[in-house]
């Protein structure tokens, strides 16, 4: 399962615009199809796709559908953002799997299930 990124700068544009709408159909098929949240904010790229939301509830459920690992960002103010690293199911050739990012907002008192505690990756030594 794809989670990582690899740069798509050096394709034509013609090429990155199809990558970007081909992601678009993928994830949009994964919400239709497996049930995933899909009213929340999709920005699609050549190389990913983004989910940004409000609900705590759609990043466990990308989670419990399709895994990933969890990062935890200070934003500041009070608040963190967390970031689910997932990917699409491949689903034939034509839609091979899609690295996905759900991130959601939440305060820093924000109670958090244990799932998402426990998927969250140790924060990289410095």
């Amino acid at each position: 399962m794809p989670t990582t990124f690899s740069s798509t700068i050096h394709l034509p544009f013609a090429v990155q615009m199809q990558q970007l709408k081909s992601n678009r159909q993928s994830v949009e098929t994964e919400c239709n199809v497996h049930g995933l949240p899909g009213q929340t904010q999709i920005e699609a790229a050549p190389d990913c796709v983004r989910i940004r939301t409000t609900d705590v509830d759609t990043l466990a459920h990308w989670l419990d559908e399709r895994g990933g690992t969890v990062t935890v960002t200070v934003a500041g103010g009070g608040f963190q953002v967390w970031t689910l690293h997932t990917a699409t199911l491949p689903e034939l050739p034509k839609y091979p799997a899609v690295p996905v990012l759900v991130s959601v907002l939440v305060t820093d008192d924000e109670q958090m299930t244990p799932e998402l505690h426990d998927a969250v990756r140790p924060a990289a030594a410095a």
